[in-house]
């Protein structure tokens, strides 16, 4: 896919085995390859221009810190006296929208997670290889990993040098990276996995599925005569660290063994071949640029450094502020001097290319690429954008003046949104976030991520007519409210009351799926009148919520008000089952703040695990079904969600017919 064409390019770059230590700080692309965490310093003492950026920052002033920090002081206080809770994983994104500029230079995007403590249900059993395919690997659940092997926390950031959004070579597209991992000394090896699939691993069954088609990957096409790139396929970045830093970083690409014989213009072999056994037809052979310059920068930390608003959680369950010296690994990736940037692969491609969909990154038991696996964080997604959402705050409408707006819900800053239509009118402008129509049909919106990428996503709204359109005098609606505690005061004026029959309230907790939540007949009044109406909203599993009037006519017309969002008072998230009890499914509904990794707990009477899953939650209101309750006894099962920093739990009651 397009969307994918451009990440997998970002791994190459660890092509080569180049064997130097590099122990000076750099900025690349404006961030600051160092070994520590902090913008905007330089090294552990050393303060350069203002415009270094890094993953996180304790110091006041400008701030240009790449890993969103919201909730991090609950995090930690929770941690503090809560040792389960201190064990989750957990997720954060970038702060800054996608492909956003900050200082010149072009922020693709970022992550930060942590890795499970205590019992870790993300490990490799025995006998499972970086050679093999991913459909005969097995996961285990283990306390005891050795110390050298155990992650701690992962981050991933790319980010350009440039802000075009035509780039050249000079505008190089740089991957960041960084780990932690509990042993302080002697070698460590790890390696960062990217693939075309969506390769997924399943905690219940300890297997991996939908990994590629080639020997449980996906293999890199050539053409024939030149031997230029024209399918990317699945890369690894294999490293190793120790006392001194970063001992040797390596880029392997899957290919077919026949791919060794052609001169491709994009990299050259380093003569490695490792596959599933010593002639397997598909193996990750290694590659390192034409021009046999260094491609990477990287550094560990010599003496103890800030971990981080979120601390640092050891295997031990301790908490503490800093990474021990020798813990924490930075480095960085020119993808362009590897030969690996899309503008230079696949008959000249842009900034739009995105050539991965997951990454998984895991250690190994040795500086053999075939040595036996250990712990690994993922399968995660990265640069994977929500498709366009898009609705009309008023659904029907009328040829008597009114009008409805068209927006989208969730929008990119970066991208470029159009608007058409083949049957209704725009009145306003075509580009942007919203359009204003007046006539009903169908409204086309189309997203690109960037001026001149292609169509990323797209979505349709219709507005209706409303029966009878314009038979009597138009009514000039008006919504308006605010929070009083618990209670929303909603304030309606309308003109024409003597032609209203009835006023419908809907609710909404996302802005697009609306819900009747009570209805009153109109007043007797002629000309103008005004409504006020009160709505309990303890109920209601947000932070905000919407609103809109229904208007019916007693000519049998609709008409709607607009639309108002209100922002409640902080509460304790939780979630909804319905139904519950449970026969066979139900399903889960939560409203969280933002895109996150949820992660849904089931236990049962005696605090056994009984099914764990992890969920891709997005801003808003989230519907999840569960089921495969075939086999369980009747009776009550505690259930955790935990999302938005926080563990919500309810009670999950199973009762079949016998």
């Amino acid at each position: 896919m397009k969307k994918l064409q451009f990440f997998l390019l970002l791994f190459f770059f660890c092509a080569g085995a180049v064997h130097s230590q590099i122990t000076t700080a750099n900025l690349k692309a404006a961030f600051g390859i160092d070994g520590e965490l902090r913008a905007p310093f330089l090294g552990p003492t050393q303060f350069p221009a203002s415009m270094s950026h890094d993953w996180f920052t304790n110091s006041t002033g400008t701030q240009r810190f790449m890993i969103d920090t919201t909730g991090a002081a609950y995090y930690v206080k929770r941690c503090s006296t809560d040792v389960a809770f201190r064990r989750l994983p957990f997720f954060r994104t970038m702060r800054y929208p996608a492909l956003s500029i900050l200082d010149g230079r072009r922020l693709i995007d970022a992550v930060y997670i942590r890795d499970y403590h205590g019992s870790d249900s993300t490990v490799f059993a025995s006998s499972n290889k970086n050679g093999g395919s991913p459909g005969n690997w097995t996961g285990a659940i283990e306390g005891n990993i050795p110390q050298k092997n155990d992650i701690l926390d992962i981050m991933v950031h790319v980010r350009r040098s440039g802000s075009s959004n035509f780039h050249t070579v000079a505008d190089s597209l740089f991957f960041i990276g960084g780990i932690a991992i509990d042993a302080t000394s002697g070698s460590r090896y790890f390696d960062f996995e990217l693939y075309q699939t969506d390769i997924y691993y399943d905690r219940a069954t300890q297997k991996f599925t939908g990994f590629g088609p080639d020997a449980g990957h996906t293999s890199w096409q050539f053409d024939a005569t030149t031997g230029a790139v024209t399918v990317p396929g699945d890369v690894i970045f294999s490293a190793e660290f120790g006392g001194s830093g970063l001992q040797d970083l390596v880029a392997r690409i899957w290919v077919h063994r026949d791919a060794l014989l052609i001169n491709s213009p994009n990299f050259d072999w380093d003569g490695s071949f490792d596959g599933d056994n010593n002639g397997a037809t598909y193996g990750y052979a290694g590659i390192r640029p034409k021009n046999g310059k260094n491609f990477y920068l990287g550094l560990q930390n010599t003496t103890a450094t800030w971990g981080g608003p979120y601390k640092v959680i050891r295997r031990d369950d301790s908490m503490q502020d800093t990474y021990d010296a020798n813990q924490f690994l930075e480095f960085s990736v020119n993808m362009g001097t590897l030969g690996l940037d899309p503008i230079n692969l696949l008959g000249g491609g842009s900034q739009c290319d995105m050539p991965f969909r997951r990454i998984l990154v895991k250690t190994r038991s040795s500086a053999s690429f075939t040595a036996e696996l250990k712990d690994f964080v993922g399968p995660f997604d990265f640069f994977n954008f929500d498709a366009t959402d898009a609705f009309a705050d008023i659904p029907m409408i009328c040829g008597d003046e009114t009008v409805s707006t068209l927006s989208v819900i969730n929008p990119l800053p970066s991208s470029i949104y159009t608007w058409s239509t083949p049957d209704g009118n725009i009145i306003s402008d075509t580009n942007g976030y919203s359009i204003t129509v007046d006539t009903p049909g169908t409204y086309i919106v189309r997203q690109q991520l960037l001026n001149g990428c292609n169509i990323y996503s797209q979505d349709t709204v219709l507005v209706m007519e409303t029966p009878n359109c314009g038979i009597l005098p138009v009514n000039r609606i008006q919504l308006s409210g605010k929070m009083s505690g618990e209670i929303a005061q909603l304030n309606l004026d309308i003109s024409s009351n003597e032609q209203v029959e009835q006023l419908i309230v809907e609710q909404s907790v996302d802005g697009k799926s609306y819900s009747e939540v009570k209805s009153l007949f109109a007043s007797n009044l002629t000309g103008y009148a005004n409504y006020k109406i009160d709505d309990d909203i303890r109920a209601v599993i947000s932070n905000q919520v919407f609103y809109r009037v229904k208007i019916l006519r007693k000519d049998g017309t609709i008409r709607y008000s607009n639309s108002i969002r209100l922002n409640l008072p902080d509460r304790v998230a939780q979630f909804q089952l319905f139904p519950n009890p449970v026969r066979s499914s139900t399903s889960l509904s939560v409203v969280v703040s933002k895109n996150q990794l949820g992660t849904i707990k089931i236990f049962n009477a005696v605090g056994a695990l009984m099914q764990q899953k992890p969920v891709q939650l997005v801003a808003g209101l989230n519907t999840i079904m569960l089921d495969g309750f075939g086999n369980w006894s009747n009776g009550i099962y505690p259930i955790q969600l935990i999302a938005d920093e926080q563990v919500m739990t309810q009670k999950l009651i199973l009762s079949r017919k016998k």
